[in-house]
């Protein structure tokens, strides 16, 4: 994430690149911003060898693990009978990817970032024939009947994917295609079949239509599905079933034994529905509820599906179904705390379930609570179990790339292109690919990646995916430098959601263009499309999003208007509390801490630095608890009080030295070297300056470069060196001038001129005077432009 941090005469500045708040496609199975915010890397010990294994742990082990951690017991559960694949949207994981976004774009990995060794199975021999169910016309044209098509299709999926029957094609994939492609209906003409096969990699399709209609003891609801070969485009086999709405269950599942026997596919069968069907529609009430909530939920808008919910779990309060579809709808919108719980319950509700099912479960769990190296584990015995499931491996390369450890996910991602075609050639492993190099920096293959993703996008006229391939090469050329080449990407992805409707991935997708003119100084036509992105953002009730876009309008603001920078970061903070993202929320106060003391408030700084401080304790946080040390050590030594600052950096410095952060080491020298100049001890803080810009040069931060420059020019003033100062000041002039930043070259033109008045030469310094005041004026740095101001009355100007 965006970290602001107070250095030598600037103030702040954001160290970190901008947080892109990227767009996500109707099923995204790639993507996740990303997280909730992205949270700095705490490197954790790393697990034993023992510890290692590709083997689960027992799902008892990882459901107490998961409770102890929500602060609660195991409660007690009566055996229910097992379930599905978690619904769609969590059996591809679907939700990783489909909620977050990619790695944003120079994002500090997640929690739990230790390499996870997961073994890659090889290409499955034998691959279940995979099968999409497109929905069911509802022919009473009813809205209150229009529920039924959703359950209708989940307990048909219930059964078709059965152990050792068919592959689902995840549902949040089907309305993806849908919506590429604008195809419903039943029956498809083949022509349609094959563009639906070729976009979903699917060879059966299934269609089907409905009639609720008045009878004597109650309406009656008639049922006919039918399943088409999207190769031969005919109706290979069909059923039809007629009764009550309180007999749903038995109707479809009737209707998918008929069209399994049809099929060749239904094996061993217990009389009955299917144990996940019985579990899914043990309410009648609840399965209307969680269906009309899945309708929502399935175009993106959990603002919807969350009321449809919570009325579900207390009409059905035993059913993880409701819960894990609760889970994903908080993790839409932000709620971070209250995903993890509604998951955690989920699992909680599991015996007796499958071990696909609880496997699924235990690995949302864990990635609601951003443990991705259990996560990884997780997702990795899945795609052990059903090495023929595309979007398993899918889900575990995403999950390694978000552990911290993204080159763990490049063998993930050839494994994958050996599956059997079509699934083998799929653009969404190009995007993994793409969103693995971006994690190791190289910009070229992430480039090269997402350029092949959108060339079978195309190839598939999924158009969504081409999108998302447009967005990641987007933003590795930007880092490239090809920065009329990467708007031209966000651009066209833009209109393409515009397209289709979703209005939050394409306010993303414009987010990440304003970035690129950020980058060129075109600071209004940035700040313009922030603005839109920020009330687009607000007005569907995505508070992560939200929340991102006011920290990169921030980091936009920081060199030109402080009092804007503070409001925004506030706003900011007010969502962090009010979604529980007690991380995000104590970085954030850093931030604003940081803010305020170069403001020259250190009365509203102190508070937002500690609380900071004691918010990133709490939760063991290195790297967050460092950098508000680092921002108290400021106050002290600006105080006097140099002990206390001192001592402050010590810890700052342990704790990055744990956390492996190289820049947050860099920082705290930086800042010591800064306390020691202010204590007038001149050669421990040239010590510190050295070792700060040594480590600058080897990270190639040529920003900090420059404010390392000025802060030894400036103890060269300090000691009375006026030459060393005044190279040191036209040296630092130069770097600012190439970075174009305005603050920092205010700092050097002040510097020179200070070293001219004490040459008695007020000619000279005078214009350099004025021209700092004009700059920190123009970035609304007040307590420097009143130290001008100050410098030109003694000169008496």
């Amino acid at each position: 994430p965006r970290i602001i941090e107070t250095v030598h005469r600037r103030g702040y500045r954001f160290i970190a690149p901008v947080e892109p708040v990227e767009p996500v496609a109707a099923e995204a199975p790639r993507r996740a911003p990303d997280p909730p915010e992205p949270i700095p890397l705490v490197l954790l010990t790393p697990p034993r060898k023992e510890e290692l294994s590709t083997r689960p742990m027992a799902m008892d082990a990882v459901l107490a693990k998961i409770e102890k951690a929500a602060g609660r017991a195991t409660p007690a559960r009566k055996p229910r009978s097992a379930l599905h694949l978690l619904t769609s949207l969590v059996v591809g994981l679907a939700v990783v990817s489909l909620l977050e976004g990619s790695l944003p774009r120079g994002a500090a990995p997640v929690k739990g970032a230790v390499a996870v060794p997961v073994a890659v199975p090889a290409a499955s021999a034998t691959s279940r024939p995979a099968v999409a169910i497109l929905g069911f016309r509802n022919l009473s044209a009813h809205p209150e009947d229009a529920w039924i098509s959703a359950a209708l299709g989940e307990i048909l999926g219930f059964e078709l994917a059965a152990p050792g029957r068919l592959r689902l094609i995840p549902a949040d994939n089907v309305v993806r295609m849908q919506n590429e492609l604008g195809l419903r209906g039943d029956p498809l003409a083949p022509a349609s079949l094959k563009r639906v096969g070729r976009n979903l990699g699917t060879s059966l399709v299934v269609t089907g239509s409905y009639l609720v209609s008045p009878a004597e003891g109650g309406p009656k609801v008639r049922i006919q599905v039918l399943v088409q070969d999207v190769r031969s485009g005919e109706t290979i086999a069909w059923a039809r079933q007629t009764g009550t709405r309180a007999e749903l269950l038995e109707l479809a599942t009737a209707a998918a034994r008929g069209l399994l026997g049809s099929l060749g596919r239904l094996g061993k069968t217990a009389d009955g529905a299917s144990a996940e069907a019985e579990a899914l529609a043990a309410n009648g009430e609840s399965l209307r509820l969680w269906s009309e909530a899945m309708s929502h939920l399935r175009v993106r808008d959990a603002t919807a599906a969350i009321p449809l919910l919570q009325k579900a779990q207390s009409t059905d309060p035993e059913n993880p179904f409701v819960y894990d579809a609760l889970s994903v709808a908080w993790t839409r919108l932000g709620f971070d705390a209250r995903a993890a719980e509604a998951a955690a319950r989920a699992l909680a509700l599991s015996d007796g379930l499958s071990e696909e099912v609880r496997l699924g479960l235990a690995a949302r769990a864990q990635d609601t609570r951003f443990e991705m190296t259990e996560a990884a584990r997780l997702y990795g015995e899945l795609w052990r179990l059903f090495p023929d499931n595309l979007d398993y491996g899918l889900n575990l390369a995403a999950a390694q790339r978000r552990s911290g450890a993204p080159e763990a996910s490049f063998p993930t991602v050839e494994a994958l292109r050996q599956l059997p075609a079509p699934d083998g050639d799929d653009p969404r492993i190009d995007l993994a690919e793409s969103d693995a190099a971006w994690g190791v920096g190289d910009f070229v293959r992430c480039r090269d990646a997402a350029q092949k993703a959108i060339e079978k996008a195309k190839a598939r006229d999924a158009t969504l995916l081409v999108a998302s391939g447009q967005v990641a090469r987007g933003w590795a050329l930007r880092r490239l430098g090809q920065n009329d080449a990467a708007v031209a990407d966000f651009q066209a992805a833009t209109a393409i959601y515009r397209r289709v409707g979703d209005r939050s991935a394409a306010a993303s997708a414009r987010a990440a263009e304003a970035t690129v003119y950020q980058s060129l100084g075109k600071l209004a036509e940035s700040s313009r499309i922030h603005e839109e992105a920020i009330a687009i953002f607000r007005e569907i009730g995505d508070r992560t999003r939200e929340a991102k876009a006011l920290n990169n309008f921030a980091a936009l603001l920081a060199d030109v208007d402080m009092d804007k920078t503070a409001e925004l970061l506030e706003r900011s903070l007010a969502i962090k509390r009010e979604i529980e993202d007690h991380q995000g929320t104590a970085l954030t106060l850093a931030n604003l801490g940081n803010v305020f003391y170069t403001k020259g408030d250190t009365r509203r700084a102190r508070p937002c630095l500690e609380e900071a401080i004691q918010i990133s304790r709490r939760l063991g946080d290195a790297f967050g608890t460092a950098q508000a040390l680092r921002g108290i050590a400021r106050i002290e030594s600006r105080e006097g009080r140099f002990a206390a600052g001192r001592a402050a950096l010590e810890e700052a410095l342990g704790l990055s030295r744990q956390s492996g952060d190289a820049q947050g080491l860099s920082q705290a020298e930086l800042v010591w070297g800064e306390l020691e100049t202010k204590a007038g001890q001149a050669a421990e803080a040239r010590r510190h300056y050295r070792n700060a810009l040594d480590a600058f040069r080897r990270s190639g931060e040529k920003d900090y470069e420059a404010v390392v420059t000025l802060a030894v020019a400036n103890l060269e003033l300090t000691e009375g060196r006026l030459g060393e100062a005044q190279a040191g000041f036209g040296q630092c002039l130069e770097q600012a001038r190439a970075l174009k930043d305005r603050d920092l070259e205010a700092g050097a033109r002040f510097g020179l001129a200070q070293v001219a008045a004490r040459q008695g030469n007020p000619a000279a310094a005078r214009p350099e005077y004025q021209k700092a005041l004009a700059l920190w004026t123009e970035v609304k740095n007040r307590k420097q432009a009143e130290e001008a101001r100050a410098a030109l009355a003694q000169l008496g100007g």
